[in-house]
C-alpha cells in the first residue's frame, strides 16, 4: 500500500492555497477535476496534497511531512519570508522542523541538515 494523497479540510481556501503555492512553492496539478475554490490538488511527487473547502475544518490535527535535501536551506528560506518557525532540530546530520499553515495544520520538513 502507498500513500496517494493527503486531504486537508480548510475554511479559507484562498488563503490556505496561497500559502502552499506562494510560500512553500507547490504547483497545482494541471488537471483539476473540481472547481479550485472547492477542491485543489498539488502534485508533490508520489503523493498529492489536496485542499478541500469545508465549513467546519479540522485544522491542527494533521501533520504533513516533506523530505528535503537540506533542512537548513529550507529553514533559512522560509525564515526569510517572515514565517514563524519552530526550532531546527539537528541530530547526527539529520534535521527537522515544523511550521503551521494559516489554519493550524502542522507541516514538518526532514532530511539531511
Amino acid at each position: 500500500m502507498k500513500l496517494g494523497s493527503i486531504i486537508l479540510f480548510v475554511r479559507d481556501m484562498k488563503k490556505v492555497s496561497a500559502f502552499y503555492q506562494d510560500i512553500l512553492g507547490l504547483n497545482p496539478a494541471p488537471d483539476q477535476e473540481f472547481p479550485e475554490k472547492r477542491f485543489l490538488r498539488f502534485d508533490t511527487g508520489s503523493c498529492q496534497l489536496c485542499l478541500h473547502s469545508a465549513a467546519s475544518p479540522n485544522g491542527g490535527r494533521q501533520k504533513i511531512g516533506f523530505h528535503v535535501d537540506s533542512v537548513r536551506a529550507v529553514h533559512e528560506a522560509l525564515k526569510s519570508r517572515g514565517l514563524r518557525l519552530r526550532r531546527l532540530e539537528n541530530e547526527d546530520g539529520k534535521a527537522c522542523f515544523d511550521i503551521s499553515d494559516p489554519e493550524g495544520n502542522r507541516i514538518q520538513f526532514w532530511g539531511d541538515y
